[in-house]
């Protein structure tokens, strides 16, 4: 065989080499293509069916963080009630315990008063009996003796002496 041989073209080796390669195509695209076409959608279906799964967690995450939001306000705003609710009730609370207070302290005073008053009158009352019975003794000394102007300047002297004793 020469070289003309190698470069000249043979129409039956063409005929049947583009048989061949249309067959080698043809068992590639049943056996191969096909095949890796179908893994590849598979693959396709699983990847999407994640990224469903995805989305659908992340809104689910986002809608409970919108709930738990809104509870955490609700939460809040109800502290801040339960806050305000315990200062009324001690401020209620302690103008009570002041009016309490002042009652029983104008009690005290009016009892104070009281026995204040009731101690001067029964001081009174002692100081007119005591000065009724010096009295009646001055009198019965007086009736017992004749008063001359120095008798009558002594007993009353002796009447301001025992006066000052007395009280």
């Amino acid at each position: 065989m020469g070289f003309q041989e190698l470069v000249t073209i043979a129409p039956w080796t063409l005929i049947l080499q583009i048989c061949n390669l249309l067959i080698q195509m043809l068992l590639f695209k049943k056996f191969l293509l096909k095949p890796v076409q179908n893994i590849i959608k598979q693959r396709q279906e699983l990847a999407n069916a994640d990224l469903d799964a995805a989305e659908a967690a992340r809104t689910e995450a986002e809608n409970a963080k919108v709930e738990y939001e809104k509870q955490m306000s609700g939460a809040r705003e109800e502290a801040a009630a339960l806050v305000r609710s315990a200062a009324q009730t001690a401020q209620s609370r302690s103008e009570q315990i002041l009016q309490e207070a002042k009652e029983e302290a104008a009690a005290i005073r009016a009892k104070a008063s009281s026995d204040i008053a009731q101690e001067r009158r029964n001081a009174v009352n002692e100081i007119k009996n005591d000065i009724s019975g010096i009295a009646v003794s001055i009198a019965s000394k007086v009736v017992e003796k004749e008063i001359n102007e120095a008798d009558h300047e002594a007993l009353i002297q002796e009447f301001i002496d025992q006066m000052g004793e007395a009280v």
